[in-house]
């Protein structure tokens, strides 16, 4: 009889698969010289959370079993492996660097799986926004369990290292740390926010070229996201999102939906490109850009609008 009863009762339970919103315009506040890093909820349509870029150089992957470390590429910042030992290590001259993957994926980063080698590691820590370049760094990797890492660091004139434990949090991606500050709060939960606002280094190949430009990036949490060229906005359905094959990396949305006009003298943006967007909820958005400036005219504050399907 019970079954029989659970059986009729799901059979009169409607259940809409999805709930569309209505379109909303919102704009963000990079600022001119690009110094601020904005994380943004698309459910609520607000910005929970935010920073200067210069608050941090290094995250430390949260997951259990995770040991990945992150440059922040929003300085342009990068790093040279080497075999000395920290006290041998005092200049920066004449190094090779690497950057991280710009698509995000963990298994690209610049320091690589550390704890399969026996590497020492110079941190370039890129430029503030103002154009000023950080200085450099070394750390030495020393350990990494389910709940915390251990790290030695120091300016890459020291001999002497100094140490710090820094925790892992499950509830966010990554911790944060800053060479001048420690461990910091940066990022929300990752459950809070799905896409960031913020520069970030792009790699050109042929050769390989740094570049560090404005744009945003995913959530690496349960946030997917795809690119539709060839239906307008307002006509861009449920439909047309599912079918979608959605990718991973987090510079899907990236930076090229706005260009710069050498003739006028301006930044432009593609209102033709429609981003769709998946996050951790489940729920499908659509979004495009209408513009890159503010009211009076002042650049690094992108519009776009936005909408639930």
């Amino acid at each position: 009889m019970l079954l029989l009863i659970c059986a009729c009762e799901k059979d009169e339970i409607a259940i809409d698969p999805h709930q569309a919103g209505d379109a909303e315009e919102y704009q963000v506040a990079m600022e001119q010289d690009y110094r601020n890093q904005l994380f943004f909820d698309l459910e609520t349509g607000e910005v929970v959370c935010s920073n200067l870029k210069t608050e941090w150089d290094l995250g430390f992957e949260c997951a259990s079993e995770g040991f990945h470390v992150v440059m922040n590429t929003s300085k342009g910042m990068a790093v040279h492996h080497s075999s000395m030992g920290f006290s041998e290590i005092v200049s920066a001259t004449g190094l090779d660097w690497t950057w991280d993957a710009h698509s995000g994926n963990l298994d690209s980063t610049a320091i690589g799986n550390w704890t399969t080698n026996n590497e020492r590691y110079i941190i370039d820590r890129g430029y503030d926004h103002t154009g000023t370049h950080q200085g450099y760094y070394k750390i030495n990797l020393v350990s990494v369990n389910e709940a915390e890492y251990k790290v030695e660091y120091g300016e890459i004139t020291t001999t002497e290292p100094l140490t710090i434990i820094i925790p892992k949090s499950q509830k966010h991606n990554f911790r944060y740390f800053s060479f001048e500050d420690g461990v910091g709060a940066i990022a929300p939960e990752k459950d809070k926010w799905d896409l960031v606002f913020t520069q970030y280094t792009h790699l050109f190949t042929d050769p390989i070229s740094p570049y560090v430009v404005s744009g945003v990036l995913l959530n690496r949490y349960k946030t997917f996201a795809g690119v539709i060229n060839d239906i307008p906005f307002t006509s861009v359905t449920f439909e047309d999102a599912e079918q979608l094959n959605l990718s991973t990396a987090i510079n899907t949305v990236g930076y090229d939906w706005k260009w710069y006009d050498y003739d006028e003298g301006v930044y432009k943006v593609d209102p033709t490109i429609v981003y769709i967007i998946q996050t951790s909820e489940g729920y499908y958005y659509k979004l495009h850009f209408v513009d890159f400036y503010n009211e009076t005219g002042e650049k690094g504050f992108p519009k776009f609008e936005c909408q639930r399907l």
